[in-house]
């Protein structure tokens, strides 16, 4: 049977359901995941897509579509609390699209993003953004009006030789998630814009199975960061900074992140998104051109509000 004449029965048996995240099946979910970007790696892995969907977040949903009985695609939601004007509301991060390539088409996604769409107003979910391949781009802005792409700053570094390092404020480097939750939350201003988590939220998001996340503390600033290998090179990838209004000096910022370097053996550091508690943070910033759209956040709502939103990094993203 040609592709087409596949395609053409499955519409014929096309269902669209939405999965509870506990009844999920991750294999099968990782299995179609891998086929469907021809790829595989701890980010597709059952253990991340069992994690995501019941223990990393408080409120997924899931989308899936079936053909015969068999799942041939998805489509997931987190759902999160955003701080914008002085408001708590409910902001919607789209994640997790893909379908079969035997079944791939217009109508499949369509149907996924209808139910999706009927889901975010049901939850009320005004803000709405994703961290988008080109594909999802175009589907997003067709369904949901995410016209807004919003390139994250990213700024590089390296970690002085510790014989060059002068002495700071006394450094506390948890690598534990109740210490490291506990310390973020601390440091955290209560007032500041942006996505809110409470202690609890902070550690599902930080208890994955695939990364190891720790944090450095000196009490009034707290940076939180995990090892990783991106585009072959291995780094410290500063995940979030947490600051009252303006305390941190650049001098106390560069003293956390090489202290991180130095707990977890690494020479370099790349911080993605802003805090406007601790300026513009460590490292040197590196052109766009160079990124080639790597931290590129797809939204309705990110760019005209980037004044009114004090914190945006990749904690807040489902990045890793």
């Amino acid at each position: 049977m040609t592709k087409a004449l596949v395609r053409r029965a499955a519409f014929m048996t096309l269902k669209i359901h939405v999965e509870e995240p506990l009844a999920l099946n991750a294999e099968l979910t990782s299995n179609l995941a891998s086929l469907a970007f021809q790829k595989d790696g701890p980010a597709l892995s059952a253990q991340r897509f069992a994690w995501t969907y019941t223990r990393g977040y408080d409120d997924v949903k899931v989308v899936s579509a079936f053909s015969d009985g068999s799942k041939i695609g998805q489509l997931g939601c987190l759902f999160k609390t955003f701080v914008l004007n002085d408001r708590e509301c409910t902001a919607a991060e789209l994640v997790d699209l893909f379908v079969s390539p035997d079944y791939r088409s217009t109508k499949v996604a369509s149907l996924l993003y209808k139910e999706m769409k009927t889901i975010v107003a049901q939850k009320d979910a005004q803000l709405i953004f994703a961290y988008a391949n080109a594909g999802a781009s175009v589907l997003n802005r067709r369904h949901f009006r995410m016209d807004e792409a919003t390139s994250l700053p990213v700024r590089l570094g390296l970690a002085p030789p510790l014989s060059f390092l002068r002495p700071g404020r006394l450094v506390s480097v948890r690598n534990d998630i109740e210490g490291v939750a506990q310390a973020c939350i601390q440091c955290a201003s209560p007032e500041a814009s942006g996505i809110r988590l409470s202690l609890e939220q902070m550690k599902r998001r930080i208890s994955s199975p695939v990364y190891r996340y720790l944090c450095a503390t000196d009490g009034e600033v707290a940076i939180l960061a995990s090892p990783r290998i991106i585009r072959s090179v291995p780094l410290l990838l500063i995940c979030a900074t947490f600051a009252p209004a303006r305390v941190g000096s650049s001098r106390s910022i560069r003293h956390l992140v090489h202290s991180l370097c130095r707990a977890t053996s690494q020479s370099a550091y790349l911080y993605v998104g802003w805090n406007d508690a601790i300026g513009q943070g460590p490292g040197l910033g590196m052109p766009e051109r160079l990124l080639k759209d790597k931290f590129v956040i797809q939204s309705n709502f990110l760019a005209q509000n980037r004044n009114r939103i004090e914190r945006f990094e990749l904690l807040d993203v489902d990045y890793g």
